[in-house]
């Protein structure tokens, strides 16, 4: 019997940093990996959901290369975090505030906000004789990659930045680990770089490596397999994937049947007797889990009761008669009824039952191992007892889905989470309620969000904390964007008085005083944050918006040209307005800035003024209508007198 609340074997969870010692199995993925890292300026490491790139990067290839001195940053990825309120971070894009604050997470938030890529690498490559590399990778790089994002202006400017920050520093040495539908979007940016490109397709695990990972982990804590159980376990996952590859055993059912194996520890059972038990009912095992899963994701996603499940047993498997077993099938993505939308598909995927996979027809998915065909057929018809969820666990499926764009799933969770905890002071409270503040102002639910920030301020105990500058420089966005500057500056100055978050409070501050049209004391507090921090990015970019507002074109200039790489549309619609003091800017740029800032005020307000100076009237008329409609964020006062004068003078 082991001890209540410990285990061998991590679960159903990637191996993290500090599970190094209880990682076997992939120790010449281990070599080949860091032997291409280190050679090429440009390495995929490819795979299927689930085969354990995540692991391998985490537990296995950053520790080895730590262990030898190499020079490596904590591994990156575009995860939802809550570190920082939305509003204070959106400007410039949330995937590349996720990816710089996992690559430095001691970093202050604040100053992260202003960090761009390349001063990441020129920070990390300072001290650094030249010539020897500097790691860098990032896990989950599809997010960034593939269906929508590949046309997403914040994921679009994300990668140009990436390919500047790596065109100036020809140390850095990238890695992308990515499933395979997104390989050549990565490809692509290996030719915009010139460089060498390697690519590393992790597979499923060869079955001795399986049984080490198997084996091994239980002798930490005194437990022994009965001789030849671990290769009997291995062999009910084994599949012959045929010349290459070979026989090999799917990571995420390995570690399925381990989790069995844990539960039974857990509950008394003896090694021998719960490893008898999973022997002889791998397909019940499988079953059970699937039917965990699916029913999960059907109450996540509002369907009718095993929906999912009854969908995928149609499509994924099929049996010639009923005297013969069900076997697995691929099948296309778009052969799916209309309520199995692309959000459950990929939540599917995401939970390690299907893969993707090339059909003569087009892309399809197939089930994640062959056996699933059985398991599927023996799906519970009634939702098992679940383990009992902590605030901590909801809190996570919160953030998971938020990272995956599904506000209304982040929703439900923060909400869970929040019932469960009550209402006093704790940061798991106020992380939930900030993520319902986050939802909303991605909505452009403003008072919505307004409401969600203050009570996530009423819940915190130390009314001094950095966090509570943060929500109030929160608040104080969100005034703005509803064209409510007076609002605004009430919020920044209660931020203000706080020393810890003094630099993004002072941003605030200084935004909402220009709102007001008090334009030099509006600098003299963006000064103030950059006397502190001189390459911060976005009071750079708020300075450069003010001084083109101002028409002060050349100072405008000076601070826009150092942010234009990846800068938001304001800071590119202000650019092209100080740059139309010096000669008219072609209609072409001022067409195709105003379709992505079709429902940004001041974005179609720089425009409008720029039209004006270029002598087209019926434009610039055009675009000022337009910015005293668009709500996300609305003009203010100020700036309203100017759209209006623009239309009056058409």
């Amino acid at each position: 019997m082991i001890p209540h609340g410990t285990g061998p074997w991590v679960g159903l969870r990637p191996f993290g940093k500090d599970d190094q010692a209880d990682f076997y199995g992939r120790g010449t993925e281990i070599d080949d990996v860091t032997g291409l890292w280190q050679g090429h300026r440009l390495t995929l490491l490819i795979g299927d959901p689930g085969v354990g790139k995540t692991s391998l990067l985490h537990a296995g290839v950053v520790p080895v290369l730590a262990s030898n001195g190499a020079r490596v940053l904590p591994i990156g990825d575009l995860s939802y975090r809550m570190i920082l309120p939305a509003p204070v971070i959106t400007a410039r894009g949330r995937a590349l505030f996720a990816l710089l604050s996992s690559w430095q997470p001691e970093e202050d938030p604040a100053r992260t906000v202003g960090l761009t890529v390349t001063e990441v690498f020129r920070r990390r490559t300072a001290s650094a004789p030249s010539g020897r590399p500097i790691l860098v990778a990032i896990d989950g790089a599809e997010y960034a990659l593939r269906g929508p994002a590949t046309s997403s202006p914040e994921h679009r400017r994300l990668r140009e930045e990436l390919e500047v920050a790596l065109r100036a520093f020809p140390d850095v040495h990238l890695l992308l680990s990515l499933r395979p539908d997104c390989a050549q979007q990565a490809r692509d940016l290996g030719r915009a770089l010139g460089a060498s490109t390697a690519e590393y397709v992790l597979p499923p695990l060869e079955p001795s490596s399986a049984i080490e990972a198997l084996r091994r982990p239980p002798l930490t804590q005194h437990l022994q397999f009965d001789d030849g159980v671990p290769a009997e376990i291995v062999a009910t996952l084994t599949v012959d994937h045929g010349p290459p590859v070979g026989p090999r055993v799917e990571p995420v059912l390995l570690q399925v049947l381990c989790a069995e194996l844990r539960r039974g520890l857990l509950r008394g059972e003896t090694l021998s007797a719960a490893a008898r038990r999973v022997l002889d009912d791998v397909d019940g095992v499988l079953a059970d889990h699937c039917t965990r899963t699916l029913f999960k994701l059907t109450s996540d996603h509002g369907l009718p009761t095993c929906e999912i499940g009854g969908w995928m047993r149609r499509t994924f498997t099929v049996a010639p008669d009923v005297n013969t077993p069900h076997r697995a099938v691929p099948a296309l993505q778009s052969d799916r009824p209309q309520v199995i939308t692309d959000a459950v598909v990929r939540a599917v995927e995401n939970r390690h039952l299907l893969k993707p996979c090339r059909l003569p027809g087009g892309d399809g998915f197939q089930l994640q191992h062959p056996r699933l065909a059985s398991a599927l057929q023996r799906l519970g018809e009634e939702s098992p007892a679940l383990p009992d969820l902590h605030a901590g666990d909801l809190l996570r499926e919160a953030e998971q889905a938020m990272s995956a764009g599904d506000l209304k799933l982040a929703d439900k969770y923060a909400r869970a989470t929040l019932a469960l905890i009550g209402r006093g002071h704790s940061e798991i409270g106020i992380a939930a309620q900030t993520i319902l503040g986050d939802i909303a102002y991605l909505r452009a639910e403003h008072e919505t969000a307004l409401s969600a920030y203050e009570q996530a301020v009423a819940r915190t105990a130390d009314s001094r904390s950095p966090t509570v500058a943060y929500l109030f420089a929160a608040l104080a966005r969100v005034h703005l964007h509803r064209g409510d500057p007076t609002s605004a500056l009430d919020q920044a100055r209660s931020g203000r008085v706080i020393p810890a978050g003094e630099t993004i409070t002072l941003l605030e501050f200084g935004q909402a005083l220009w709102h007001t049209d008090r334009h030099r004391a509006a600098i003299r507090e963006v000064n103030a944050a950059l006397n502190r921090d001189p390459g911060h990015v976005e009071a750079l970019r708020i300075r450069g918006e003010i001084y083109a507002d101002w028409d002060r074109p050349q100072q405008a200039l000076d601070d826009l040209n150092s942010v234009a790489v990846a800068a938001p549309p304001s800071a590119r619609a202000a650019c092209i307005l100080a740059r139309s003091h010096h000669a008219p800017v072609p209609e072409h740029e001022i067409q195709e800035l105003r379709a992505e800032g079709r429902t940004h005020g001041l974005v179609l307000l720089y425009l409008a003024r720029s039209a004006r100076r270029r002598g087209d009237l019926a434009l610039a008329a055009e675009l000022a209508g337009e910015a005293l409609r668009a709500t996300d964020p609305r003009l203010t006062q100020h700036h309203r007198k100017q759209a209006e004068d623009i239309l009056s003078r058409r």
